[in-house]
């Protein structure tokens, strides 16, 4: 009989969400982390920075930074809750381009030991940009990469042995 993808998944499996913001930052990320708070359980904050925005547009500069938590969800069922949080903070995903200023980004960077293609499960950003994975790596270092294999840790270590986009942790309240 084939499972129902909305059902919970027995036992909870650690996920990383990526946040983001650059429009109000200081109102949409706390929110957002009360908000996850609410749908997930264990959830820890890695350090929220400054970043610079990526392809040196002129915008304003993002906090970025990883929540790890658990949940029993599968995989659609929590990006789909992410969105929905993404809504209440007013972001509107028709009015963008791809790097777009936006008041609030939240994205499932990995969902359990598990890859899952179909859902870009482990997200390519968790390699590509050092906003990602630094803030993983300080909350999860010895978690393993579910494709390659590696911690989080080593993979920081390897890939962003010098930072990049990452500037000063932000200089507002997080906690909500």
């Amino acid at each position: 009989m084939p499972t129902d993808p909305e059902k919970p998944t027995s036992p909870s499996v650690t996920i990383l969400i990526g946040v983001g913001s650059n429009l109000r930052p200081e109102t949409h990320v706390p929110m957002a982390l009360r908000e996850l708070r609410l749908a997930f359980t264990d959830l820890r904050v890695s350090t929220i920075h400054w970043t610079i925005p990526l392809k040196g547009l002129d915008q304003p500069r993002y906090a970025n930074g990883v929540v790890a938590a658990r949940t029993p969800l599968p995989a659609p069922t929590v990006k789909r809750a992410l969105r929905e949080i993404e809504n209440r903070a007013g972001r509107r995903r028709a009015d963008e381009h791809a790097y777009a200023s936006r008041t609030l980004d939240l994205d499932l960077l990995v969902h359990g030991a598990e890859p899952n293609a179909q859902l870009g499960l482990p997200d390519r950003d968790l390699l590509e940009r050092d906003f990602v994975l630094l803030p993983a790596a300080e909350l999860l270092p010895d978690f393993r990469h579910p494709v390659l294999g590696s911690t989080l840790a080593e993979l920081a270590q390897q890939l962003f042995p010098e930072p990049t986009h990452l500037l000063d942790p932000v200089d507002f309240p997080i906690e909500g």
